[in-house]
């Protein structure tokens, strides 16, 4: 682990023990990387108030700490399409412009774990892969973190507002 992806102020999973998490590990607070759980945490919580392009900021700015060809790269970038795909599709209406954000989410997550840091990539997936032919399966899914469906609390528009 390097510093910069160190955050102590993370708490552990809210439940089960996903790939990411290791309660034995008392340096990083039991995450691997803190600062990407964190980014997962206020990024799914944003996604599913329907705060799309606030969701894609918090991946993007944690994406940018690991480099090319790493696990952590991958499923970020990912979760910057998925944020960026719904964003087109409920902001802009533009259901060619989330396809192919979707289909390169798909690509990017393929090989990712599917419990990554409490997010339920299977669900991610299956979604994804059915609003590419029918973008209403969209409607009314939110992504699932620890087992659960958590929506935005006000620290999660804070921390997207500070990344500005």
């Amino acid at each position: 682990m390097t510093d910069h992806t160190r955050d102590h102020g993370v708490g552990p999973p809210i439940s089960g023990d996903p790939t990411g998490w290791r309660a034995d590990r008392p340096e990083s607070n039991g995450w691997e990387h803190g600062t990407l759980r964190r980014a997962v945490v206020h990024g799914v919580r944003l996604y599913n108030a329907g705060e799309y392009h606030e969701s894609h900021d918090c991946f993007e700015d944690e994406w940018y700490n690991y480099g090319r060809g790493t696990t952590e790269s991958a499923f970020l970038h990912g979760m910057v399409q998925v944020a960026a795909g719904a964003y087109k599709h409920y902001d802009f209406e533009d259901d060619d412009g989330m396809r192919s954000l979707f289909g390169t989410a798909l690509q990017y997550l393929q090989d990712t774990p599917d419990d990554y840091y409490g997010v339920d990539l299977v669900d991610v997936r299956t979604t994804l892969t059915n609003a590419i032919d029918q973008p209403t399966a969209l409607d009314g899914w939110q992504i699932e973190l620890d087992g659960g469906r958590p929506d935005a609390r006000p620290e999660d528009y804070e921390h997207a507002d500070s990344l500005e």
